[in-house]
């Protein structure tokens, strides 16, 4: 048979995190390109083969910044990589060892010429730096700086010459009397004393400002207003001389007048002058060089030392990168084929798109772990049929509402069902792998029967008692197998004890319609005749008059009870449908409590409701009759255990209580009544909401059964169960009964509203 290959799977880890190796290795390429990047750029710019100048302010400290977080970053991904390496080695990871040797290899690839480099670079630059730094080449500085000075020199004190003998002659010819006279005469005087004198100088221009750099007169040349340094300077009597290519130019102040000052301008070689500035600024970056010899061998090794860093943690991750290729198809083989010796024969190796050895190797491998998947495949297959058969026999046990067991031919249980268990109120622990005989001795006699070997089903019918209440089940034993050696049993049972009380409730409904119907009829007249004979021989009986009133006084008393007596039989066997209206059960629990207090003054009744209205769809006149029924047999319960019942001249002694509680949750609303009186049967307790059973004197067994039947109209519930140890106080009860009756806010069904 051929078998197809299943789909190629990666490795867990790679599946695991495959979006996070996704980003990592993104942002890993991102960064040896910015790296790479970054190390061209920094070589153009140290080489000025760019238009940035690398002595400029801040441009060095700028590359050294972007090429130190460029190598922080890339050293944190090769330390993280190399951290990885080391804990996959560490756990055995197949492929570690060899991984760790290529990139070790990689790294000595990359350091090795980047030492023996540096070494070269190092004393490369020494040597440039010794043959700069000469003292011939100081001498040819030195020298080229004192012949610009000279040259300067010269040229002040021919500008100061002429300066220094034009204001002396101005102030001799022009206000030989040091006044100043503002008038169109004397600025005549002052713009030909000007020309004079730039003409015989030959000077290409000249001025008179005022002390605020306005103009007065301005000959030749266009002149420039002089700075506000310039005049500063001039105020002390000294001379302003300025050399630039652009020409010679001073200012100078003129005395006799103080606030007039002169500014003469000059021709001069502007190359010498232009040779004279750039030679300066030469020397004196020279100079700093040399001052800073030690700071720029620092930062151009730094600067050496960075790329060097970036090129060799980028080799080393580039060597992650062939080494992956190299080492990840066999870690994938080995992975796989330990996952196989664990018995996953799903595991697949992740084929690349080369046709190799390697890749050969793990077709040849996925070949044969398909082949072994199939095989064990139809095995489990086989498996599992056989347990979804028993899954579906035990999910179709575990939806029927019967109880069902199985048991084997030793009459053990094996299997039960969740009925069975609620039913016999029995844990699985308890019933599975035991006896069935001992585990429920009710069925024991059946069992038997079965066991014996006689009819191969057996049916019956028996009584449970669990707890404070009586089960009737209808129970049947079928043989499962026909066969002695392999035989077993089936033993379902079925909760028939709603269906008898409703059979005894029909039946004692219709002799309770029955008996009212013959009994009220002569109760009637009875009752007339005896009033009649007592009012009309009262007076005319002479002999024991006491024993005639009271025999005709107990004939009134005793048609009176019956007559209640069959009162309560016509009530229960024509109980009318309820007629639904929202209500507030708390004002019916309150109406109720009040007849009882002033029917029993010496109970104390304690009502615990809450003040705000708490509506539900019920019958008020049904309700209100349930509780009344409820609260007299509280009061009842109470007068037989603190009094002596039915005797109204002995009143009841101190004790006597009855609580009252309204419980609610979203869904349902509860009503408590709690009495402290002489408490419930233990025996036979369901059976008391059935008609006529009852266990005081007097009690004709109807009350709690029209309770019962009032809350099945309203698809309520009743409970009976016994009182709490404590009451709302702390008082510690000897004993008592709580009577629960449990109201839906909202009926699920249609009912009978009222005006319908």
């Amino acid at each position: 048979m051929t078998v197809q290959p299943a789909p190629e799977q990666a490795p867990d880890w790679l599946q695991r995190n495959f979006f996070r190796v996704a980003r990592t290795s993104v942002l890993s390429y991102l960064l040896i390109f910015a790296s790479l990047v970054a190390v061209v750029v920094t070589y153009l710019i140290l080489t000025r083969s760019t238009q940035i100048e690398p002595t400029a302010p801040g441009v060095l400290l700028y590359i050294i910044i972007v090429d130190v977080l460029l190598l922080m970053a890339l050293i944190a991904l090769v330390t993280g990589r190399l951290v990885g390496m080391w804990m996959q080695r560490r756990s055995g990871t197949a492929g570690t060892r060899l991984h760790g040797r290529l990139v070790t290899i990689f790294f000595l690839i990359a350091v090795i010429p980047v030492v023996l480099t540096a070494g070269a670079a190092a004393i490369t630059i020494n040597l440039a730096m010794e043959a700069w730094f000469s003292s011939g080449v100081r001498s040819v500085v030195d020298n080229s700086i004192a012949l610009a000075e000279t040259y300067q020199e010269d040229q002040k004190r021919v500008i100061q010459w002429d300066a220094e003998l034009m204001v002396s002659d101005f102030n001799a010819q022009v206000f030989p009397g040091g006044l100043v006279v503002d008038s169109e005469a004397t600025r005549q005087r002052m713009d030909a004393f000007l020309r004079r004198q730039l003409t015989t100088r030959q000077l290409p221009g000249g001025g008179i400002f005022n002390s605020n750099g306005q103009e007065v007169i301005v000959v030749g040349l266009v002149v420039d207003r002089p700075s506000a340094d310039e005049l500063s300077e001039a105020s002390t009597g000294a001379l302003s001389i300025t050399i630039t290519p652009a020409g010679g130019r001073a200012v100078a102040r003129l005395d006799p007048v103080g606030d007039f000052y002169l500014v003469l301008m000059r021709e001069v070689n502007r190359e010498l002058v232009q040779y004279q500035q750039s030679t300066t600024e030469a020397a004196q970056n020279y100079k700093r060089l040399q001052r800073d010899r030690d700071a720029v061998q620092a930062t151009f090794g730094l600067m050496y030392a960075i790329i060097a860093l970036l090129i060799i943690f980028g080799a080393i991750w580039v060597g992650f990168g062939v080494a992956n290729r190299l080492v990840m198809p066999i870690g994938r083989l080995i992975g796989a084929a330990e996952r196989v010796s664990e018995g996953d024969l799903a595991a697949r190796v992740m084929l690349a798109d080369d046709d190799d050895e390697l890749a050969s190797l793990g077709r040849a491998f996925n070949r044969m772990t398909a082949q072994l998947q199939s095989q064990r495949n139809e095995l489990v297959d086989s498996h599992r049929q056989a347990e979804q058969r028993t899954r579906f026999t035990e999910a179709v046990l575990s939806g029927v509402s019967a109880g069902v067991v199985g048991l084997d031919a030793q009459g053990r249980a094996d299997v039960v069902n969740r009925s069975a268990l609620t039913l016999l109120s029995a844990s699985r622990e308890e019933i599975v792998g035991r006896d069935l005989a001992t585990a429920v001795p009710e069925l024991s006699a059946l069992v038997s029967d079965a066991l014996s070997g006689g009819e191969g089903r057996v049916q019956s019918q028996i009584d449970i008692a669990r707890g404070a209440k009586t089960y009737s089940l209808i129970v049947t034993v079928t043989r499962e197998r026909a066969s002695e050696e392999d035989r077993g049993f089936v033993v379902t049972f079925d909760d028939i004890t709603d269906l008898i009380m409703a059979q005894r409730t029909s039946a004692w409904a219709d002799v309770a319609r029955r008996i009212a119907h013959e009994i009220k009829n002569p109760l009637t007249p009875i009752q007339l005749s005896a009033e009649r004979l007592r009012r009309k021989y009262k007076k005319e009986i002479t002999t024991d008059p006491e024993v005639f009133e009271q025999c005709t006084q107990t004939i009134i008393r005793q048609v009176g009870d019956i007559g209640r007596m069959v009162d309560e039989f016509s009530s229960f066997a024509r109980m009318p449908q309820p007629v639904m209206r929202d209500e507030d059960i708390g004002d019916l629990i309150r109406h109720a409590v009040f007849l009882q207090r002033v029917a029993l003054p010496q109970i104390t009744f304690a009502l615990l409701t809450p003040d705000e209205p708490i509506h539900v769809e019920c019958d008020g006149r049904l309700v209100s009759q349930a509780l009344t029924n409820v609260l007299k047999n509280a009061g009842e319960a109470v007068r037989a255990k603190f009094g002596k019942e039915g005797d109204e001249e002995h009143p009841l002694t101190d004790g006597g209580r009855i609580e009252i509680r309204l419980v609610q949750d979203p869904l349902r609303v509860g009503i408590e009544v709690i009495d402290n009186g002489i408490g419930l049967p233990k025996e036979d307790r369901n059976r008391l909401t059935e008609p006529y059973v009852t266990k005081r004197v007097k009690g004709t067994g109807l009350g709690l059964a029209i309770v019962k039947k009032i809350m099945e109209d309203h698809k309520g519930a009743l409970a009976l169960e016994d009182a709490p140890k404590t009451d709302e106080t702390g008082s510690t009860r000897e004993s008592g009964a709580l009577v629960r009756l449990t109201f839906p806010r909202r009926l699920a069904v249609p009912v009978k509203l009222a005006g319908e």
